[in-house]
């Protein structure tokens, strides 16, 4: 079985080429060997926090292939509410967005938010910045919130931020994941879903010498990468010189601990 962590339901960016209903994530699962897909909704993120939620709730109710997390944003305190949604078991966590939905992370307001919400939750997915002109949501701010919060699980998107410098484009950045091996807290996870992780050769074997394959879990950030971008991770994860049962951990096992309890 594969798990795929991290995924959106919708319009990413408004890209028509990034469109993703529930049948279209279905397709790219079929097409790609992915077994489950965890997503967040595109509108959530992108526009309209809480229209987004219930869009994803109504279509959660359609498939066995997809499971959710509720999007929330301290900006529009009235989001907390829609955390009524954990109490339906297709919903496993929540999504926290901070650079779309344009607030620090670091902020005390935002930190006051989201303590009220891990209360709430076990499961915590952070977007972690890893664009050119982003950084809102630093990964030394998460893993100092995942320290501070032991009895939750963090997951930290995109390899935890590693970057491409514009100056130096040929190497990638790999400081998030080093700041998550000096925090060493058993409950900070980061998932794969970056392109870099194919783009250059050894960004893999550089995670799992960094982290470990016990933090890693498998995310593509579907549909921005299709069936064959997702294919084309899984082989670079078997490829690696590691024993088969630690590229499990890192497509399933790591992640169906985070998602066992709910279901």
């Amino acid at each position: 079985m594969i798990i795929d962590i991290h995924g959106h339901l919708g319009n990413i960016n408004f890209a028509p080429f990034w469109q993703a209903d529930a049948k279209k994530l279905e397709e790219h699962l079929e097409k790609s060997g992915v077994d489950k897909l965890c997503v967040s909704s595109s509108r959530s993120i992108m526009y309209d926090v809480m229209e987004g939620n219930r869009e994803l709730a109504e279509a959660l109710e359609t498939t066995d292939k997809l499971l959710g997390y509720v999007t929330v944003n301290p900006l529009f305190p009235e989001s907390f509410d829609d955390l009524k949604y954990l109490d339906n078991p297709k919903f496993i966590g929540v999504k926290v967005h901070p650079d779309y939905h344009g607030y620090n992370l670091a902020s005390t307001d935002a930190q006051k938010f989201l303590d009220k919400v891990a209360a709430q939750t076990k499961l915590m997915l952070f977007h972690v910045s890893c664009m050119p002109g982003t950084g809102f949501s630093d990964t030394a701010v998460v893993a100092k919130f995942a320290s501070e919060h032991p009895d939750n699980n963090i997951v930290m998107a995109h390899m935890a931020g590693i970057f491409q410098n514009s100056n130096y484009p040929y190497f990638p950045n790999l400081q998030g994941l080093e700041i998550v091996a000096k925090f060493s807290c058993n409950n900070i996870y980061v998932d794969t879903a970056h392109y870099l992780m194919y783009v250059y050769p050894g960004v893999m074997e550089k995670m799992v010498e960094i982290i470990g394959p016990d933090h890693i879990v498998f995310g593509t950030d579907c549909p921005l990468q299709g069936h064959m971008q997702m294919k084309f991770a899984i082989e670079i994860i078997r490829d690696l010189a590691i024993p088969d049962s630690e590229k499990e951990k890192i497509l399933f096992g790591n992640s169906f601990k985070l998602i066992k309890p709910e279901r």
